[in-house]
């Protein structure tokens, strides 16, 4: 599992905007950037700066990607018949830890990553412990039956105040979800904006 190398919230702060929508970004509190100059006025941008920063955030909000990892998902979007930026969100949205965290399952990313890791989750029956596992329209994932009634997974599920996205058929009596089709993205797939557009383009000159 990829461990997180610096405080989760510091970088809200150095972008100013609470990226997961959470009370308990630092940037609630402070907003300016962290360190002893972060009160003083931004730089602006240079074009490459402004694709840079759109890859280091959707990184970041992804639960920290490393950029070997999201590199592949370049690449592969590239692959793909269809708008690249549009296939990079698809890619992501896809992803295990992703769709477990969509379902109200887990509150975080990060804590579905742990709920994976720890073999909690099932997919079309088979215990799946890699977090970056790509789901494909059709696939099951559940609770593992040694799990569903654990504390953990109904206080999450209980508190849960997460919209669940069109492409994921809930049924919570029995805990078991279903990927019915391809992730869209509009507005409402982050709590803040992203621009995919200025991720494929920053690769662009790359690959």
């Amino acid at each position: 599992m990829n461990r997180r190398k610096k405080p989760k919230f510091k970088f809200d702060r150095r972008i100013g905007e609470n990226i997961w929508d959470t009370r308990r970004s630092s940037f609630n509190k402070r907003k300016y950037g962290p360190g002893q100059h972060g009160n003083k006025p931004k730089k602006k941008l240079t074009d490459y700066g402004i694709r840079l920063l759109a890859k280091q955030k959707m990184k970041v909000y992804y639960s920290n990607l490393t950029e070997s990892k999201f590199k592949k998902i370049y690449l592969k979007a590239l692959k793909l018949k269809g708008n690249v930026a549009i296939n990079i969100v698809r890619l992501l949205e896809m992803r295990l830890d992703v769709l477990v965290h969509r379902s109200g399952l887990a509150p975080s990313f990060r804590s579905a990553r742990q709920l994976i890791s720890h073999g909690y989750i099932l997919v079309n029956d088979k215990k799946i412990d890699i977090c970056s596992y790509e789901c494909k329209v059709g696939d099951v994932f559940r609770v593992h039956p040694n799990h569903i009634n654990s504390e953990l997974i109904k206080r999450n599920v209980l508190n849960s105040e997460l919209k669940v996205p069109k492409h994921i058929e809930c049924v919570y009596r029995y805990l078991t979800f279903k990927l019915i089709k391809l992730p869209k993205y509009d507005k409402r797939t982050y709590p803040v904006s992203m621009s995919p557009e200025s991720v494929a383009e920053f690769y662009s000159g790359r690959y």
